[in-house]
């Protein structure tokens, strides 16, 4: 079964050998669109075999580019199922890859509707194994990550992703608009959103460096925290800790 991941990058040397090592494990095929990064992670790519890609931003971050990239970049691929996530995004299947896909498509769903976790741990991985070795708890956030990044180009021709891929309106090859499954998809699947790894301080580097990249349009949008990276950081991870749970066993 072919399975194609696209993955938007900038500057991701930290979390990138831990997002190629776990889509290695299923992908046939890993592609990099790279926003021009000025760290290893066009050379953390290459040496997991993934295709790098230049992806002109602009030096910005830009979420309209990104809509875009994710609705497009799949069309005429292939493979059976794909993947269009952040490099902080993991697609996780508890019952193991192999067999939930081919349930899927024994059942012939078009689109997969994940669980969405908010991974956390006050201590950044140093394993050389999965991520998920190290990490296993996190908050459940269905509302913001159970994002439908997860479908099949056999049966869908369109996505029309919202702006963060959290919506989509998708069209079916037959040419009929078609909706997200309101429930979420049996056997489970999750989406773990990785980005609050290691002190609060850690993150709220990166959310700094994220605010002097936003774009115009983000700005004037909204879109992308805006405000102190260390407030938000914090704030995010008091709520964080008050909903935590054992994700991965």
């Amino acid at each position: 079964m072919k399975v194609q991941v696209h993955l938007l990058t900038f500057n991701e040397e930290e979390i990138l050998p831990y997002t190629l090592r776990h889509y290695t494990t299923f992908a046939t095929k890993i592609i990099i669109h790279d926003g021009f990064s000025t760290d290893r992670t066009r050379a953390i790519a290459s040496s997991y075999g993934a295709e790098v890609r230049d992806w002109n931003t602009g030096g910005k971050i830009n979420d309209k580019l990104a809509q875009q990239l994710k609705n497009t970049a799949w069309q005429g691929t292939d493979a059976d199922w794909v993947v269009t996530a952040d490099a902080d995004e993991l697609i996780y299947f508890p019952g193991g890859a192999a067999l939930t896909l081919e349930m899927y498509e024994r059942h012939r769903v078009a689109i997969v509707k994940p669980h969405g976790f908010e991974m956390c741990s006050d201590v950044f991985p140093t394993t050389q194994g999965q991520l998920y070795d190290e990490v296993k708890m996190g908050a459940a956030d269905d509302k913001w990550y159970a994002k439908p990044i997860l479908f099949s180009p056999k049966r869908i021709s369109e996505m029309n992703f919202g702006v963060g891929a959290h919506t989509c309106r998708p069209v079916t090859k037959n040419g009929k608009n078609t909706m997200v499954p309101a429930m979420r998809s049996r056997p489970s699947t999750y989406l773990l959103h990785c980005k609050h790894l290691g002190p609060v301080e850690r993150v709220a580097k990166e959310y700094r460096a994220d605010l002097l990249r936003l774009s115009d349009i983000n700005r004037q949008h909204g879109w992308g925290n805006q405000g102190d990276g260390l407030v938000h950081a914090q704030e995010k991870r008091v709520g964080i800790m008050s909903r935590l749970q054992r994700v991965i066993e």
